[in-house]
């Protein structure tokens, strides 16, 4: 994957633009409990399509000729990969799903991707990647780092 996102360090994905989408307030939480109806989360919604856009990317990745991601198809997904990204960060969550899902997100920006498991252990005791585990554990109840 070219990474034509926004880095974690650009003015575009910086630390300010994850927290300011994060925050939910308690009672923005407790709306549901209120009786009435509430509509579904649309960063939730999003998230699950990022996750199904990229494992369509990492497949594409595999096919034979695909070594440097330049197939038409792979061009696409990474395409709507990024709107998907944008569309995620521009909205507010209203859900503990959709927390997860920017924590999730915030993951992929800091994550360097390493294969060694000992590498991204280590990495993995940065502040910004604890506090994007905290989320994404306090969200989701799930060890581990976020899915992306």
């Amino acid at each position: 994957m070219t990474n034509e996102r926004a880095s974690a360090n650009s003015p575009a994905m910086s630390r300010r633009t994850i927290l300011t989408a994060l925050p939910v307030s308690g009672a923005a939480l407790a709306l549901p409990a209120s009786g009435t109806a509430c509509s579904p989360d649309p960063v939730a919604s999003l998230y699950r399509e990022w996750l199904d856009t990229r494992k369509e990317w990492r497949e594409l990745a595999e096919l034979p000729g695909n070594g440097d991601f330049d197939d038409p198809r792979s061009i696409a997904a990474q395409a709507r990969e990024f709107r998907i990204e944008k569309q995620m960060l521009a909205l507010r969550p209203t859900s503990l799903e959709g927390i997860a899902g920017l924590a999730a997100l915030a993951w992929a920006y800091v994550d360097p991707g390493f294969i060694d498991a000992d590498e991204l252990a280590e990495h993995a005791q940065s502040g910004d990647c604890r506090t994007i585990v905290a989320i994404w554990k306090a969200c989701t109840g799930l060890e581990g780092y976020p899915i992306t």
